[in-house]
């Protein structure tokens, strides 16, 4: 049977947000409202991409939503940096509140493995292959550091507002030990996720 992408995406967030609610009446708490706005920021380079996908096409008047596209791509992978905040929190036992940050994460990371797709399979329409080659990695590396300021220096996607400030924070750092770490082995993690992703989808059609 062919099963529609978006109606289980929107059902699995159905799904996430019903147990959001559940733990909201339950412990009376806020405690993980947070991942409500991740999941929303996350959404939006999905919808970007697809509304790219429908138009079928690359034009410069499309340049302005690749941009956005890409300035908000790390809010979907950011999600499975909530799980720092797991720990007990009564009255609800670890294994529920696991089960929660996950189902949030795992739909970020899907909506953001499917938008990666829509747009690299736009861009190979428009690039040299060695050119496309050379983009990937550097798109994986710009998402990485993007996760890194938002996480750990608390820079969000509309601090572009103040494009010198984000810019002076971002070289400050840029050559760090932490920096580097992290960007280099997140980039690798996201580069085999995507690709070991797309492997599947070949090898399931073929």
């Amino acid at each position: 049977m062919k099963t529609n992408f978006n109606r289980l995406i929107y059902s699995f967030t159905t799904f996430s947000i019903m147990l959001f609610v559940y733990r909201l009446f339950k412990s009376e708490q806020l405690s993980y409202i947070f991942l409500l706005w991740n999941l929303f920021l996350a959404f939006i380079p999905w919808w970007i991409s697809s509304y790219l996908k429908q138009k079928n096409s690359f034009q410069l008047k499309h340049i302005p939503l690749f941009a956005l596209w890409l300035l908000f791509l790390p809010n979907a992978p950011y999600i499975l940096t909530d799980l720092f905040h797991l720990r007990v929190r009564n009255p609800l036992p670890l294994w529920f509140d696991l089960v929660l940050i996950l189902s949030f994460a795992l739909i970020g990371m899907l909506v953001f493995l499917k938008s990666l797709k829509d747009v690299f399979n736009i861009l190979k329409n428009y690039l040299n292959p060695f050119y496309f080659a050379c983009v990937t990695p550097f798109i994986f590396w710009l998402i990485s550091f993007g996760l890194y300021l938002g996480r750990f220096l608390r820079f969000n996607c509309w601090d572009i507002i103040h494009p010198f400030r984000l810019a002076k924070a971002g070289f400050s750092i840029l050559f760090q030990k932490d920096t580097i770490g992290f960007t280099c082995i997140f980039s690798v993690f996201m580069y085999f996720l995507y690709f070991i992703t797309m492997s599947m989808n070949q090898n399931e059609k073929s």
